[in-house]
């Protein structure tokens, strides 16, 4: 039959000439013919590179070069020497040789939504966002999927096929670096966060080896990666998680005057959390600016029917002034998305292009009606309209999950309290990150010390504990079997025990 070279592999073939022609550049620039410089020969062994991958490189002479360093937040800008968007699990391993070689250090990208910047490096960026699917297996209850699927795939995949796993609320988030930081959802307090659910891990480790990680097979690493977080140990390359049934949810929401604030989150903290609500009950309370005035806002499913989620927060509904803003059944994938809008966006009207700067604590002990009052009345004097502080509340099925199981150890805590600040430039930075660390400084006396790790924080001073507490010394056992020459380091990496 007739041999037809593939649009793709033309286009690679124009790139691998172009890596060549640099290299030779490079070579002349160095001396001419008999001599070769170091940058000749990289530039030569990223040909070869390109030449090997399904997938295709990118260089700081790419014309996608700008588009294809940048994270999801411009809060942070690298200038990675090498891009690398992996088509298939042998790029991976591709890559890491080179990156072993060169002795170049590595950052692992799914979703590039790190709220610390570290899905982006100055050496080598392995994208997987290209690595994605979903399979399902309903006769064993059991689900795979690849880490660059973001949760708008995984969602879709799963919609009206009566099976679940948590997932999180925006859509561009992928699952490789949300499950390796535990994974918190709507419907976390039903069925717990999303690395509780993971069965099986498929990774690409610093030697150049896949291993998969589950309760029988590496079992050190199955429990480091969940709650570990991503760039720690290897590559994920798969997770196979165990489905829940669900057909529909509920999805409602309500809100109420500023003035009940207050009673609101005293109601919460007392009836919503670690006790008193039913496991499926999920939600997300926020404090926001609507049409330039502050609004307090409750959003949230419910596992179950509408007539028992009205049920569930009744004593809600009793407090002035609420209003039922959003009553609508339907599948978890579709209200997932109906939430995004729906009784209204939160920021309001966020310039395109606005950078992100985040703080984060667990508060895990009553706060008195006067404590919600004095947060409620510093967040009024936010520095623009775009500050979002909200709640993400524990109990139920995460909380009775074994804290020693994995490394993710936030477990017998009430809430999560996030604050959001966005700002243009740096003078708007200066302000809001003052403000929200003037925030911070108001609820540390309600926090625990301890920070979710999928919201990474590269100011914290003592991020082994925050992140991960007593679980530390065991993933610096995990550090030091699956990576011993700490390949995969970063700012907030995980140790090796004889670094301490």
């Amino acid at each position: 039959m007739a041999h037809r070279k593939s649009p793709a592999r033309i286009a690679k073939a124009a790139r691998v000439a172009q890596f060549h022609a640099l290299a030779a550049s490079a070579a002349d620039a160095a001396g001419g013919a008999g001599e070769t410089s170091d940058t000749a020969i990289a530039l030569e062994s990223l040909a070869h590179l390109e030449h090997m991958l399904v997938g295709r490189v990118v260089l700081p002479s790419s014309p996608d070069y700008d588009q294809a360093r940048q994270e999801s937040n411009p809060a942070f800008q690298s200038f990675p020497k090498i891009i690398v968007y992996c088509a298939v699990e042998n790029d991976v391993l591709e890559c890491l040789a080179v990156a072993r070689k060169y002795k170049v250090p590595v950052a692992v990208r799914c979703g590039g939504h790190s709220t610390a910047g570290y899905s982006v490096n100055n050496g080598m960026v392995i994208d997987l966002s290209d690595i994605q699917g979903v399979v399902l297996d309903p006769p064993n209850q059991r689900v795979h999927v690849r880490p660059g699927t973001d949760f708008d795939h995984f969602n879709g995949a799963m919609n009206h096929t009566g099976w679940h796993v948590p997932t999180g609320a925006c859509g561009s988030v992928c699952v490789g670096g949300f499950v390796q930081g535990g994974g918190y959802g709507y419907t976390s307090r039903r069925y717990g966060i999303q690395s509780d659910l993971v069965e099986s891990l498929r990774v690409a480790l610093a030697d150049g080896t896949i291993v998969t990680a589950s309760e029988t097979e590496n079992p050190l690493l199955y429990w480091s990666m969940r709650g570990g977080t991503g760039g720690n140990f290897g590559v994920l390359l798969q997770v196979t998680y165990t489905m829940v049934p669900l057909d529909t949810v509920w999805a409602w929401s309500i809100g109420w005057d500023m003035s009940q604030a207050a009673n609101v989150l005293t109601m919460m903290q007392q009836r919503y959390m670690q006790s008193g609500a039913p496991d499926a009950l999920g939600y997300m309370m926020n404090l926001g600016y609507y049409g330039g005035q502050p609004v307090a806002m409750v959003q949230g499913m419910f596992c179950g029917t509408r007539e028992a989620g009205l049920q569930a927060i009744a004593p809600l509904m009793e407090i002035p002034s609420a209003q039922l803003l959003v009553d609508k059944t339907g599948t978890y994938p579709d209200m997932n998305i109906w939430l995004e809008d729906h009784p209204y966006s939160l920021p309001d009207n966020l310039p395109d292009g606005i950078a992100e700067s985040k703080a984060s604590g667990y508060i895990s002990r009553p706060l008195t009606t006067a404590d919600w009052q004095s947060i409620i009345d510093y967040f009024k004097t936010s520095p623009n309209q775009w500050s979002l502080a909200y709640l993400e509340p524990y109990g139920g099925a995460i909380n009775r999950y074994p804290i020693e199981a994995s490394a993710f150890i936030h477990r017998r805590v009430d809430a999560d309290l996030v604050v959001d600040v966005f700002w243009r430039n740096p003078a708007e930075r200066a302000q809001t990150e003052a403000w929200l660390a003037g925030f911070m400084q108001l609820v540390q006396p309600f926090l625990n010390g301890h920070v979710y790790q999928n919201y990474p924080d590269a100011s914290l001073q003592d991020f082994e504990n925050a992140y991960w507490g007593p679980a530390y010394p065991t993933l610096q056992q995990a550090k030091r079997a699956y990576d011993p020459t700490n390949f995969f380091k970063f700012q907030q990496s995980i140790r090796l025990p004889r670094e301490e």
